[in-house]
């Protein structure tokens, strides 16, 4: 091929790749009975906090808390507020006895106050543009 050939060819492939990686990530909420789950009944007793936190982490995909090669476990943070509860899950790599967030994910998960879920929110993948 010839170099102006190649400099087409080249040019053809950004004018193909660069809308799709322009557009950054797709934010997807996980649904379903699997990740966000409404099968308690309304009059169910309410759920105290650590009942929201291990709800929570129940709903994650089975390797987001680890253990792997890159994540040890999750931090959870849970406030109830407006008759919900926010849960925010964090991974974390042990470095020493430290919990180092850099570069890992997070997700959100909102429950009502029996436990049933409203929204399973993954965050942010690593590498995405902010």
């Amino acid at each position: 091929m010839t170099p102006r050939g190649t400099a087409r060819v080249a040019a053809a492939l950004v004018a193909l790749l660069a809308p799709p990686l322009a557009a950054g990530p797709v934010e997807v909420y996980r649904e379903g009975p699997r990740f966000c789950p409404r099968d308690r009944p309304a009059d169910a007793p309410p759920i105290s906090e650590a009942d929201a936190i291990t709800r929570a982490r129940a709903l994650l995909p089975p390797e987001a808390c680890g253990a792997s090669r890159f994540v040890d476990g999750c931090d959870a943070s849970a406030e109830f507020s407006l008759d919900t509860w926010r849960v925010y899950l964090h991974q974390y790599k042990l470095r020493g006895t430290t919990h180092d967030w850099a570069g890992l994910t997070h997700s959100y998960v909102i429950l009502d106050r029996v436990g049933n879920c409203h929204a399973n929110i993954p965050g942010t993948e690593v590498g995405a543009p902010r």
